[in-house]
């Protein structure tokens, strides 16, 4: 017998975002921080959600946190209504004269150094135009940007140019260079040794990304990776300690390759150029917020590319 779902609460909005925070953070003790709240009353507001919906959201114990398959779907469904309602909200702001809101920004690392990237003209003018528009900016892996654009837990990122769910619209801002690079210690550093042959740096032990991304690496390498990263710094760590062979843009390289740290491997042959791109759903579906920050970003990397070469 079906049984009677009573209208959404104050109360159930309070405990939906608790059970978010303890999904984005993977488990109690780390949601304590966000959410500012004991332990113990996160537990006792999920068990209150839990009897509230009937239905077991997740498993808690000495295994560790984990959502049933009741709780994944809870969780897309509060992800839906709180987009809803801070549209909502952004939207009754406009209507008086005041914006409003959270603009939930997502960027891959490393891109700070790069020259050509202009994002922080973008966030000075976006926060003169709208003041009173909270900015909450993550710094994430690609696979993940494009997971939390199509959850909504996004609404605008700087990405990689690479294939993205087809509701994901992309627009090329800057280009990234990368070479393959070794650290000082690694036996490839000696540049006496001459010009290094391809078979030989196949042969070496390499570390990859985590995340898909067509590099020169799929197909140098002679075997599998012997070790994975998700980040430049992890893969930067990994380079310096002379046991791997690592892609990194050229930008973030250059303060250790300055130092004699690292240095390029066969640049001449070995790299790939790839385009920084914002990417964010059709702009007919998307915040007030998101349209307007998006335009900054746009028209301070057009102006960028237009400033004549020094």
């Amino acid at each position: 017998m079906n049984q009677h779902i009573p209208p959404v609460s104050d109360v159930d909005l309070r405990q939906l975002r608790i059970f978010r925070a303890v999904v984005e953070q993977n488990g109690f003790t780390r949601a304590q921080a966000i959410l500012g709240i004991s332990r113990s009353t996160i537990s006792a507001q999920m068990a209150a959600l839990e009897t509230r919906l009937g239905l077991t959201l997740c498993q808690r114990g000495r295994s560790g946190f984990s959502l049933t398959e009741q709780g994944h779907r809870v969780y897309a469904e509060a992800i839906k209504c709180f987009a809803a309602l801070d549209h909502f909200r952004a939207e009754l702001g406009v209507m008086r004269g005041r914006l409003v809101g959270e603009l939930r920004l997502g960027v891959v690392d490393a891109v700070i150094e790069n020259p050509q990237c202009r994002l922080y003209e973008a966030l000075a003018a976006f926060s003169a135009e709208v003041p009173e528009v909270h900015v909450a900016l993550s710094t994430v892996a690609p696979n993940q940007i494009e997971q939390a654009l199509i959850n909504r837990q996004m609404d605008v990122a700087l990405v990689p140019n690479l294939p993205m769910n087809a509701a994901v619209q992309l627009q090329n801002l800057f280009q990234e260079e990368q070479c393959l690079y070794c650290g000082r210690l690694h036996p490839l550093f000696d540049p006496a040794q001459g010009p290094l042959t391809l078979e030989k740096i196949a042969d070496q032990a390499y570390a990859r990304r985590s995340y898909s991304v067509s590099t020169a690496y799929n197909s140098l390498f002679a075997k599998a990776p012997a070790a994975t990263v998700n980040s430049m710094e992890s893969m930067a760590h990994l380079v310096l300690s002379g046991r791997y062979l690592g892609f990194l843009p050229v930008h973030y390289a250059k303060a250790w390759v300055d130092k004699g740290e690292m240095r390029a491997v066969r640049p001449d042959l070995i790299g790939f150029r790839i385009g920084v791109c914002i990417g964010h759903f059709p702009l007919t579906s998307v915040s007030l917020a998101t349209r307007i920050f998006r335009d900054h970003v746009v028209r301070v990397h057009r102006f960028k590319a237009r400033l004549p070469k020094s």
